[in-house]
């Protein structure tokens, strides 16, 4: 598939690691992280670990779409299909979740997984039937703004989701400039929450988006 500016594929299993790398970047300076860790050192190691092991545990049951530019990934999507089952805790350990077991600070590590999971715990209520969860969307740095995002979303990830006999879109953000995007793209907001992040109050929005058929 091509868009005005990338080449999108599934993503292969040589990439895992670029992509992964992709969305450490891309998220570095992210409240979602930085709330939890205000040392960049110890957010970098905490995202790294955790990325890389979540990438990798469920690659075979989400649908990772990946963007090129000039032969190397700049977009990732992250989408996990209606029928969606997170991997067990075993798989996680075999496939590097022992390195964020091993990070100091476990008490914050687990704050943090905590708030993860209420943040989308509404969007995975909705799973199932004809409905699809985008658990990420991730633009390299140095393209965001310049509609690689949009590209992704709405040239992308809902033909791919269609194509698939989906009927909805569901994922959240905490970011409100990343809200205006998506209102401005006809997405609507289904649920909000404050989430307690490390005792600073977080905003998190539950987006829907009702696939044209």
């Amino acid at each position: 598939m091509n868009t005005e500016h990338m080449t999108i594929a599934p993503m292969r299993h040589e990439e895992i690691g670029k992509c992964a790398e992709l969305s450490v970047q891309a998220f570095a300076d992210y409240e979602y992280f930085t709330n939890f860790f205000a040392e960049r050192g110890e957010r970098l190691a905490f995202m790294c670990a955790m990325i890389h092991s979540e990438y990798r545990t469920t690659r075979r049951r989400a649908h990772f779409l990946v963007g090129h530019a000039g032969g190397v990934p700049v977009a990732v999507a992250d989408l996990f299909p209606p029928d969606w089952r997170k991997p067990s805790d075993l798989q996680y350990l075999l496939h590097g979740w022992g390195r964020v077991l091993r990070l100091p600070k476990q008490d914050i590590v687990k704050e943090w997984l905590a708030m993860d999971s209420d943040a989308g715990h509404y969007c995975h209520t909705l799973l199932g039937g004809s409905t699809w969860y985008l658990s990420s969307l991730t633009v390299s740095p140095e393209r965001q703004g310049h509609g690689y995002g949009r590209e992704m979303l709405m040239e992308c990830v809902v033909p791919y989701i269609r194509r698939h006999g989906g009927t909805r879109l569901c994922f959240f953000t905490n970011s409100e400039s990343n809200l205006a995007f998506y209102r401005h793209l006809g997405f609507e907001v289904a649920d909000y929450q404050e989430l307690d992040c490390h005792g600073t109050k977080m905003g998190s929005w539950s987006i829907v988006y009702e696939i044209p058929q």
